[in-house]
Order: structure tokens, then C-alpha cells, then sequence
């Protein structure tokens, strides 16, 4: 009842916040087909008045709940991060999420663990939690190392220095190439209006 009264008003920020909690209700409730469908329109909705970080949020959501298009909806959520300014805390989570489902030894783990770094130094001065941030971003890269039978200092940061993981110039476009390659044509916004954050 309440979505109908929302859009007889024209509130579309608070429709997507009503189609958001009925699709929480129904995840919980374990219909999660349904509760997917109805995040897809939020999705919608929150591209329709560019409300990019809720979207990021909701995009996220999507990626944990639908196990067979997962990763699609996490690669559109870390897409959009290198072009708003996400908080910190949920890129560096989303890269965590998106690292999980990557196959192990793929050499998006090493460009996933490079960007996470890449992330805390250039956005996260004065972030409360930015010690742990770079715990858990760094973690990502040596687990990506240790896939690839690195397992000394030395080899270490030869492999970093050889991956290109130290030049932003090589790592973030080429996150952003296979990130594109993931989504396809699944998109679920219109992707043509962004330019990547220098």
C-alpha cells in the first residue's frame, strides 16, 4: 500500500527505499527469487535519479543473494566505485566479496588486492578504521601471491614489481577491462554516462 501511495506522489527515492525493504523481507523469508526481481527494480529506480552510492549498496546486495549472477552484479557494484566516491570501508568489502568468487590463481585476485591498496592510500587519510582497511586489503594480495607459489619476501615484491601492481597507470584499467568483460551485456543501468574518477 505504501509503494502505491509513493508513486501516485512521484517519490522515487522512497520508492526504491519501500522496494528495497519488501525485497529484505522476502530474502529473509527465503523467496530469493523474488527478493532478487524487486532489487532489480531498485536498481532501476535509484539509476533513474543517479543515487550512485545507494546503488553501489543495492548492486552489492544483489551480488550476495543471487548465487548464479553474483559475480555480475559485484563487477557492475566495483565498477562503479572507481567513479563515485564510495565510502571506504564498503569498497574495500566489495573487492573482498568479488575476490572470493574469482577463481583462484585468475589474475584479477593480484588486480583486485593492488586496487584495494590503491584505495586506502588515496581515499582513506583520517578514516577511523584505515589500519584494518589496509590489513584486509593487503591480505587480498598476498592471497593472490600465495596462488601463484610466491612465498618469500624477495619473490614477492618481484612478482608485485612484474604485475605491474605498483603503476595505478596498468592496474585500474585493466580492473576496469575485466570488470566490463564480467558484466557483458547484463548491465542493469546506463553505463555510457560515466567517465572513470582521475
Amino acid at each position: 500500500q505504501s509503494l502505491e501511495i509513493i508513486e501516485q506522489i512521484g517519490d522515487v527515492k522512497g520508492k526504491a527505499a519501500t522496494l528495497n525493504n519488501m525485497a529484505l523481507v522476502f530474502a529473509q523469508q527465503g523467496d530469493i527469487p523474488r527478493a532478487i526481481a524487486l532489487y532489480e527494480q531498485v536498481v532501476f529506480t535509484l539509476a533513474q535519479i543517479s543515487a550512485y552510492s545507494d546503488l553501489v549498496t543495492v548492486l552489492s546486495n544483489l551480488g550476495l543473494r543471487d548465487e548464479s549472477n553474483g559475480l555480475v552484479y559485484l563487477a557492475q557494484a566495483i565498477w562503479l566505485t572507481l567513479r563515485i566516491q564510495a565510502p571506504l570501508g564498503q569498497t574495500i568489502q566489495l573487492i573482498s566479496f568479488l575476490y572470493n568468487k574469482v577463481p583462484q590463481r585468475d589474475e584479477l585476485e593480484a588486480v583486485l588486492g593492488a586496487t584495494a591498496m590503491f584505495f586506502c592510500s588515496y581515499r582513506g587519510e583520517g578514516h577511523p578504521q584505515l589500519e584494518k582497511l589496509q590489513e584486509d586489503s593487503f591480505k587480498i594480495i598476498l592471497g593472490a601471491a600465495n596462488a601463484q607459489g610466491i612465498e618469500t619476501q624477495e619473490a614477492f615484491d618481484n612478482w608485485y614489481v612484474q604485475q605491474q601492481l605498483n603503476d595505478r597507470e596498468y592496474f585500474l584499467p585493466r580492473l576496469n577491462q575485466r570488470l566490463e568483460e564480467i558484466v557483458g551485456d547484463g548491465w542493469l543501468f546506463d553505463c555510457s554516462q560515466f567517465e572513470v574518477e582521475e
